[in-house]
């Protein structure tokens, strides 16, 4: 078994590998899991998929920083966290996706704020973005309990988006007794 990235109380995160596929496809063959990402409310296509696949594995490989493969501490695959980076605007991007049975379980906000705090600590970075379709206010609200504030609005993928932000200041304030973190 490979090393977990990170551990909380309920979740772990680990390198996905090739042998991941039906993982992956299994969670992206519910069009309600990918109704904010591409391709939208459909089941992504097996070839997109094992494209996606591929980048994770070779980012972990390359850099250490990537989507990993979320469980439940019992071993239960229940969808992919992580990090990407982001062109327009420059930085790194925290996100997740989550298998529909995982959702309102705060599944979502306890692996968001883990690794909001293992991006500050671990990586030299000074700040992290994540954002959303704007009628994604699920995840915006996950965003604002793992510490990222509003930021700005955006088109991405020819869809209006919200982009939050933190910055290592603003992590490391967070941290500070009686700032509530």
């Amino acid at each position: 078994m490979n090393t977990p990235i990170l551990t909380t109380g309920r979740l772990r995160l680990l390198p996905f590998s090739n042998d991941d596929f039906a993982l992956l496809q299994d969670l992206h063959s519910d069009p309600e899991v990918n109704r904010y990402l591409s391709p939208g409310p459909a089941i992504m296509d097996p070839e997109e998929v094992r494209r996606r696949l591929a980048n994770y594995v070779g980012d972990h490989r390359l850099t250490g920083i990537s989507k990993w493969k979320l469980e439940t501490i019992d071993g239960t695959f229940i969808g992919r966290a992580g990090f990407s980076f982001n062109r327009e605007p420059e930085g790194y991007e925290l996100g997740y996706s989550l298998k529909r049975s995982a959702w309102g379980h705060g599944y979502a906000s306890e692996i968001a704020k883990a690794l909001v705090g293992w991006f500050f600590e671990t990586l030299p970075y000074d700040h992290l973005l994540a954002y959303a379709v704007a009628e994604h206010e699920a995840s915006q609200q996950v965003m604002r309990k793992a510490g990222l504030h509003f930021w700005q609005e955006l088109n991405q993928h020819g869809l209006p988006c919200r982009f939050y932000r933190i910055t290592r200041r603003q992590y490391l304030q967070s941290l500070e007794p009686g700032t509530g973190g």
